[in-house]
């Protein structure tokens, strides 16, 4: 691009610059959110390589769950990055058709017209990025600090240093913008002169070729994965519902002209009728269909990705809960004291009213050859853990849990490919010990971890968990309360086995909201400004409609009253899609969820997280309604002059 062509490009910007204001702002925002993730994926191996061959156990655990949560933020940050900051660049390209237009009435050629766009583009994109990664920069230390402030990690992550997330962030940014520019210079270029004086508002809602292509190729994949993964685990249905709904809203914005404006059209129908301002507002987003879909994006978006995470995490939480009813076999838990394991497992173990006490022992080890990876084991005693926990094999034969052997988790197969006759290699006490699988277990994850080894092969491990008690016949509500007295004292609860699901099943809804709000709080942040300047941007393309109204005689009560209508309208059509998103996933996660427990004679619940789903609708729809109030002020003052 020659220097003639950005120096007319930067006057152009300068110029027109309350146009540019949403992209910028737009592309900012989305700088500084990817940089930002990056600085924190960063910070893990800066703290690492800080903490060296001194880190311990459990300070290289925290930083491997940091590394996962990171990731899949950086992944959810960089798809709403792109998604919204295309969108907007696009909205924007296509509010200026009329000036174009014009440009090409006065001799420009259509490539000239493309070129001074793309020129404009960058202009605003180099300033965005360097604003964003400026704005990023001092904002290490805060989000460094508050991420242990929140309870992530007990360590003092260090800070990395700040050319990487720059070198990603702005490169980034700059192509986002570029690639959501592109399309609409070339649609600019085949503007004709006659068109652009007509500016007709009623615009061509059949998507391009390369939109079907992209929209269709999207749908195959998500009802292809759909069907394959009928009877997959339900923690691959876990992974799918996470991936899954990005694909979803690219689908949907591909066919989004063909969509959202009928979409919106049709919630303006029972009121439409009744109120003038309805049916204004609903006649101006069936007109202008890229405007309205420009402005559904990020609703569309964060309703989607967040409602399926949400419905997907809660309808896990069912399973595990299911599965916990359908193998516990022993009537009580007790959950001991700190500091008073070893204590409450001798007194229980002593008392006459018990049967059987299974003690749950939980140790960490290092796995692989190069003793990188480190998972948590449980050490079992297979008699007890069957007669308590209903341990029991689907492949293999438990007996054989003894010395160098292993149990696996059906999970377990599927993550590292090795099932019966195959081995492990681990690291017990400093010496490499290679385990042979003689068995595979259901998954149970609040009942025994993934790898369960025999008792005599660690017989240091010590009690640390929970205690499964199964009185002797006819003894339980009697047991109960002897433990209780015996136990007194030292902080143990005893539990009906009832209670203890409760408790398991609270506390993982906790951790899941926690770590969904840890994963989603960048993107739902940054879908909070692109709501609102998606609906800002909305507002200005559409103020000579609203001069036209004035001609033809509506009040400055019912210019706003339209404006606000349209907010509802077109946030709506997003929330529905999203929720129609949400509804297929959770439907997804939920079928693989029955099939797992089909045959085991327990219902799973179905939990429905409304306060959040709920929360996420009131967001966007007062959001938006506070931006097209803003955005109608300007009526407000020529209504007083």
């Amino acid at each position: 691009m020659s220097s003639a062509t950005l120096r007319l490009s930067r006057q152009t910007v300068r110029a027109s610059w309350p146009a540019y204001l949403g992209a910028f702002v737009a592309l900012a925002s989305g700088v500084v959110l990817i940089a930002t993730t990056v600085t924190l994926i960063g910070s893990v191996d800066a703290t690492l390589a800080t903490l060296g061959g001194g880190a311990t156990q459990d300070q290289r655990s925290q930083l491997d769950d940091l590394t996962s949560m990171f990731g899949i933020m950086s992944a959810i940050s960089l798809f709403m990055a792109i998604f919204v900051v295309g969108s907007t660049f696009g909205f924007v390209i296509a509010t200026r058709r009329r000036e174009l237009g014009l440009l090409r009435l006065i001799g420009a050629t259509g490539r000239q017209v493309r070129r001074l766009v793309l020129g404009e583009s960058i202009v605003v994109a180099v300033a965005a990025a360097v604003v964003g990664c400026l704005a990023a920069t001092p904002l290490t230390g805060p989000v460094l600090g508050l991420i242990r402030l929140i309870g992530l990690t007990d360590l003092h992550l260090v800070a990395p240093p700040v050319w990487p997330a720059w070198a990603i962030a702005a490169p980034t940014g700059i192509a986002v913008a570029m690639l959501g520019a592109r399309r609409s210079a070339r649609r600019a270029a085949r503007i004709s002169p006659s068109a652009a004086l007509r500016e007709a508002t009623v615009e061509r809602t059949r998507p391009s070729v390369a939109q079907l292509v992209v929209g269709i190729l999207c749908l195959a994949t998500v009802l292809t994965t759909i069907v394959l993964t009928q009877r997959a685990e339900p923690l691959f249905a876990l992974v799918t519902s996470v991936l899954l709904p990005e694909v979803v809203v690219i689908a949907l914005m591909s066919f989004g002209t063909l969509i959202v404006p009928r979409l919106a059209a049709l919630l303006a129908l029972p009121f439409a009728g009744r109120d003038v301002t309805a049916r204004l507002a609903r006649d101006e987003l069936r007109a202008g269909v890229r405007t309205t879909t420009s402005v559904a994006a990020p609703v569309i978006a964060i309703s989607a990705i967040a409602g399926s995470m949400l419905l997907a995490l809660s309808f896990t939480a069912d399973w595990t809960s299911a599965q916990d009813r359908a193998q516990l076999h022993a009537p009580l838990v007790v959950r001991p004291g700190t500091g008073h394991e070893r204590e409450a497992a001798t007194k229980i173990a002593a008392d006459p009213l018990v049967g059987t006490v299974d003690v749950r022992r939980q140790v960490t080890l290092p796995f692989g050859e190069d003793e990188q990876e480190r998972l948590e084991v449980d050490v079992v005693d297979v008699g007890t853990a069957m007669v308590a926990r209903g341990l029991h094999a689907t492949k293999g034969d438990l007996a054989r849990l003894r010395g160098p052997a292993v149990a696996v988790s059906e999970t377990q197969v599927i993550d590292s490919g090795v099932g019966v006759g195959g081995r492990l290699t681990a690291w017990i006490d400093g010496r490499r010990t290679d385990l042979t699988v003689v068995a595979v277990v259901p998954a149970a994850p609040d009942l025994y971890s993934d790898i369960l080894l025999p008792a005599d092969l660690l017989n240091a491990a010590e009690p640390g968990g929970d205690l499964f008690v199964v009185p002797v016949p006819g003894a339980e509500t009697q047991a109960a309360a002897a433990l209780s007295r015996t136990l007194a004292g030292s902080g143990s609860r005893v539990l009906t086995a009832e209670e203890w699901i409760g408790e398991v099943t609270d506390q993982v809804r906790r951790s899941n909201n926690f770590g969904l709000t840890v994963l989603l709080g960048p993107a739902g942040f940054y879908a909070a400004i692109a709501v609102v300047n998606a609906t800002l941007i909305g507002a200005t393309g559409r103020r000579r409609q609203q001069r036209t109204l004035d001609l033809l005689g509506a009040t400055r009560r019912q210019v706003r009253r339209s404006v606000l209508w349209q907010a509802v309208l077109v946030t709506g059509a997003g929330l529905v899609l999203g929720a129609l998103t949400t509804a297929l996933l959770g439907w997804h996660v939920r079928r693989t969820v029955t099939a797992d427990l089909a045959g085991s004679g327990v219902d799973v619940p179905m939990t429905i997280p409304w306060l959040p789903l709920a929360a996420i609708v009131v967001a966007c729809v007062g959001l938006a309604l506070a931006a097209a109030a803003a955005g109608t002020a300007d009526l407000r003052k020529r209504a007083a002059a």
